[in-house]
């Protein structure tokens, strides 16, 4: 049995004007309940549906009546009241393809049809020759191979014994798997003077509180760029891609003696504002919510919603596979770095150092170099794989046009 009732808040557009209120579908007609504009919208009378999906649940979709009348809606939660509109929406018209209007013209001439054969593998690109696709994906396959190389090389490394380790020609795969190498830095880590859960906790920190104010401090001030005009804002924002020409080594000594003059040395602080203030998350941020439609953040002006509600509860639900990139880079940076320039104290130390100091123990310590590389990059590949469905959906998009 169909659901009887689906309603959610949005925003009319009618002949230039905006209304806010609440459309619910219902079984026989829809209702838009306004207090300066409401509106039934019986299924018998519509002539056109159509929807365009904002990301997420967000939509906005057009019904225009037999009397001429159109009347576009945005709504939070669209997606579901546009399929129940289309569900009870008995008498709307069939539209046929081309192809079906010519087998019913060739039917009524009375020739025989020739229906094409079921393939077992539907293919995307049919105006391409099986061998082209064959070439693309054996190319495909080779670049895969080619970067996955390291990675596995790397883990093969590690489970290797220390007689397969100084073998030449180096193997890729051990013959006889271990994890000896995993133990024997479990052991070495234990004899450290300064307990290995402080050199984690650092780490953790680090990571966790700068790639959240960086998050933070580079979607603000990307909302700001995008969806703002003010006096020098596209030369703040050409600073800002200037600044991505630079690699850390270069600005290294810069930030050395910034953080001396606020006397921030030797504490987390010299690693945590750096972050805070990187490129990277701000241009990113800033290209994608040019993208987002302004349609949106005029129409939540109109609902009465303040700006930090905006930035919080629309464009950043909006902008997520952008956010989870940035906090992809932020992590690998962070995690990586072993912060040996501007911390001094032993016990404010990363697990990037202390396990660099291990791996530079001489050729006896090979295996456990081959473990600590595993676990360095570890962490980051892990963080991808939760967010990589995130990442590689394309951002949410709109019909809408400024």
């Amino acid at each position: 049995m169909s659901e009887v009732m689906i309603k959610s808040s949005g925003t009319l557009i009618y002949k230039g004007k905006k209304y806010r209120g609440e459309l619910i579908s219902e079984q026989q007609q829809a209702r838009f309940n306004s207090k300066k504009l409401p509106l039934e919208l019986p299924y018998a009378e519509m002539e056109v549906l159509k929807n365009v999906r904002n990301g997420g649940m967000s939509s906005t979709i057009t019904v225009k009546m037999k009397d001429g009348n159109e009347y576009v809606f945005m709504l939070t939660n669209g997606l579901k009241v546009y399929h129940n509109m289309d569900k009870l929406w008995d008498n709307k018209p069939v539209v046929r393809s081309r192809a079906d209007e010519l087998h019913r013209l060739a039917e009524l001439r009375g020739e025989r049809i020739v229906k094409p054969k079921k393939h077992l593998i539907k293919r995307r690109h049919p105006n391409r020759s099986i061998g082209g696709d064959i070439g693309i994906y054996l190319m495909l396959a080779a670049v895969a191979c080619l970067m996955a190389f390291p990675l596995v090389f790397a883990i093969g490394s590690a489970l290797k014994p220390l007689d397969e380790l100084f073998r030449f020609p180096p193997t890729v795969f051990p013959q006889h798997p271990t994890l000896d190498n995993f133990s024997d830095l479990i052991v070495t880590m234990g004899q450290s003077w300064v307990p290995f859960s402080r050199y984690i906790t650092n780490t953790v920190f680090i990571t966790a509180f700068g790639t959240f104010g960086h998050l933070i401090i580079a979607s603000m001030a990307a909302f700001v760029l995008a969806k703002y005009d003010f006096p020098g804002g596209k030369l703040f924002f050409n600073v800002v891609t200037t600044c991505l020409m630079f690699s850390g080594y270069v600005t290294g000594i810069p930030n050395y003696v910034i953080m001396s003059k606020l006397g921030m040395i030797d504490t987390y602080w010299a690693l945590l504002l750096p972050a805070f203030a990187a490129p990277i998350g701000l241009f990113m941020m800033k290209q994608f919510m040019e993208g987002l439609p302004t349609a949106l953040i005029e129409a939540a002006h109109i609902d009465g919603a303040g700006e930090f509600r905006i930035f919080w509860s629309i464009v950043m639900p909006n902008v997520k596979p952008a956010w989870l990139t940035v906090i992809i880079f932020s992590v690998q940076s962070l995690w990586g770095n072993s912060a040996a320039t501007v911390i001094f104290s032993e016990a404010k130390k990363t697990l990037v150092y202390a396990l660099q100091q291990i791996q530079a123990g001489g050729i006896a310590r090979t295996g456990q170099a081959a473990a600590v590389t595993v676990v360095v990059m570890a962490v980051p590949i892990f963080i991808f794989i939760l967010s990589q469905s995130q990442i590689l959906e394309t951002m949410a998009s709109s019909g809408i046009k400024d």
